[in-house]
């Protein structure tokens, strides 16, 4: 859901949230008052961290199976000592950006969560999966990673989800519903190098929170732990990102023909010049997608510039 400010809990909280992540209960802290007590559960509320305080001790209960580094490591063939695992923080794509020793970063709950075009969201505790995985190259950033990488996720889901398709270039819908999404983000290093991460963020469990125009895999009677489901994105995209690295997107249009529903369709574009109606027209060897307007201009997209929605889902 949106938020309107990049604020984050208190201090008291995440040091608390900390301390009873194992899922265990555990005694108050001996420097937390009792008149704290009720303070930082109404604050847990607001933030949406089931916290809650029995038999003179305080409780966090997972909605589901708790994130496991080993678990995602073994699936995924990534070394665990890599994978980072807040308990909550406010971005997984910043913990990658910021921190070179992670290659991987997860967690159950992050407030200041960003999408494309500089959307903020927050993301429900423990019912879905925000993942990044990040590295360090020399070569330019290649802008239809974003393509490729919502295209591994739909190459693992399709079999069991028949009305799955990509909007370019980076969400994940079934039908009229979104599913998930991806955020490529960069950041130069110096000396040549970039810091790129890929971050997903994609509904798996039970959430009343989602709105009617999103979708989980649970809604759509799949049953997926995260840590399963997390290690085979990992592995896809460890095997997909070399093959883009090494011959570019050209092996990945069979797939993105597979993916798209919107060639041939009308959608609405809203860019810098406002909110325009378009047909697409197809999606080009560079990432780039070429609509034409209705005065029968037609037009090269680049991801990142514009935002575009069907309009006949």
């Amino acid at each position: 859901m949106a938020i309107s400010a990049p604020d984050a809990p208190s201090t008291a909280l995440q040091v608390l949230l900390a301390a009873v992540a194992d899922g265990l209960p555990h005694a108050w802290p001996a420097d937390n008052p009792g008149g704290l007590q009720p303070a930082l559960l109404a604050e847990a509320a607001e933030w949406g961290f089931p916290l809650y305080a029995q038999d003179g001790s305080v409780h966090l209960e997972y909605p589901a199976a708790s994130l496991s580094a080993q678990e995602i490591a073994t699936i995924g063939g990534i070394d665990p000592a890599h994978i980072h695992l807040p308990l909550c923080c406010a971005s997984t794509n910043t913990e990658v950006l910021q921190d070179t020793s992670v290659d991987v970063c997860l967690t159950e709950s992050q407030w200041a969560g960003r999408g494309r075009r500089g959307r903020q969201w927050s993301s429900p505790f423990g019912r879905h999966l925000y993942l990044s995985y990040g590295w360090t190259q020399y070569r330019p950033v290649n802008a239809a990673l974003t393509i490729v990488a919502a295209l591994s996720v739909f190459t693992l889901l399709q079999a069991r989800l028949p009305d799955l398709w990509v909007k370019w270039p980076n969400d994940l819908w079934v039908g009229g519903r979104k599913l998930g999404g991806i955020l490529v983000e960069a950041r130069p290093r110096g000396h040549g190098e970039t810091r790129l991460v890929v971050g997903l963020g994609l509904n798996i469990h039970d959430d009343p929170a989602l709105p009617a125009t999103a979708v989980s895999l649970a809604d759509l009677d799949i049953r997926v732990t995260r840590n399963t489901l997390a290690g085979a994105v990992l592995r896809q995209w460890q095997e997909d990102f070399a093959r883009f690295a090494a011959v570019g997107l050209t092996p990945f249009l069979p797939t993105w023909k597979e993916a798209d529903r919107l060639t041939h369709q009308p959608v609405q574009i809203s860019d810098a010049q406002g909110v325009r109606t378009a047909q697409v027209l197809g999606l080009g060897p560079d990432g780039r997608l070429q609509v034409s307007y209705t005065n029968t201009d037609t037009a090269w997209l680049n991801v990142g510039d514009v935002s575009l929605r069907p309009q006949h889902p």
